[in-house]
């Protein structure tokens, strides 16, 4: 967004040390309610966009040997 985010990067420097600190902290940290929201619509749907891609995707290992 070319500095033009919504969020507080004073904000996000607060949060980053208690998201290290946490006993289990997640793989991927999203900040800001807006990201958190159209990850959670995208991770919603990757589950459908994985079955749909099983049949064109799955076997497109090389047979050759390089």
């Amino acid at each position: 967004m070319n500095g033009r985010q919504p969020g507080d990067p004073v904000e996000l420097a607060d949060a980053l040390p208690k998201v290290v600190e946490l006993d289990e902290p997640p793989l991927r940290f999203v900040a800001g309610s807006d990201a958190i929201e159209a990850v959670a619509v995208t991770g919603g749907e990757l589950p459908a966009q994985a079955e749909a891609s099983r049949g064109p995707g799955m076997d497109l290992a090389r047979t050759d040997t390089l």
